[in-house]
């Protein structure tokens, strides 16, 4: 996870959204890693990464330097745009691997921006559960297209059995309370209400 500075927006319209996801995709040209879920919020973003070969910090660098240094120019804006070195936390086991998805997709929900996940243009969510079919600009369908080249959804769905997309929705959209899991979470990547967008 990285945050905007001083909570401030890292996207502020739809190219912006496609200008990082441009940058994520040349990334994963130079480098070997899996993107298993993300969440592009307005002010932070989410993934869960897989690496390989490579450093995190050496992915997260060749990321975020560039739509930094590009966001600043096409802004005209100077100094920093995300807030400090990213966060992250190492999973361990599949429970933890599949609450930090959860986590993720739920997100823009938690934070009051849409009443369901699937609605979030900006989130992996469909690419594990399949379209949502709202109307969406030419912008975004090239977003949720780079979205769901990238994100690599076999090992999340393979933790479900018989229909795993069905499974995994009712898994992330569920009443069922994962609280005590979601505190965890949102303790090791240091998480809090203030970090929501505004």
């Amino acid at each position: 996870m990285s945050r905007g500075n001083r909570r401030t927006a890292l996207f502020k319209d739809d190219s912006d959204y496609i200008r990082f996801l441009e940058c994520i995709e040349k990334t994963k040209t130079i480098y070997n890693y899996k993107i298993h879920s993300m969440c592009l919020m307005t002010n932070h973003f989410h993934m869960i990464i897989e690496t390989e070969d490579k450093e995190l910090w050496k992915i997260m660098q060749r990321m975020l330097h560039p739509y930094s240094m590009d966001f600043n120019h096409r802004y005209n804006f100077t100094g920093h745009l995300f807030e400090s070195r990213y966060v992250a936390c190492l999973i361990e086991n599949e429970k933890y691997f599949l609450e930090a998805s959860r986590y993720i997709h739920l997100n823009p929900v938690k934070a009051a921006m849409v009443r369901e996940p699937l609605a979030f243009e900006y989130s992996s969510y469909s690419s594990f559960v399949g379209r949502n079919g709202l109307e969406a600009g030419k912008e975004k369908k090239q977003a949720k297209s780079m979205i769901d080249g990238m994100t690599e959804t076999s090992r999340v769905l393979s933790c479900f059995h018989n229909n795993s997309r069905e499974q995994y929705r009712m898994f992330v959209e569920g009443k069922i309370s994962h609280e005590e899991q979601e505190m965890l979470i949102q303790k090791d990547i240091k998480e809090d209400e203030m970090w929501l967008p505004w």
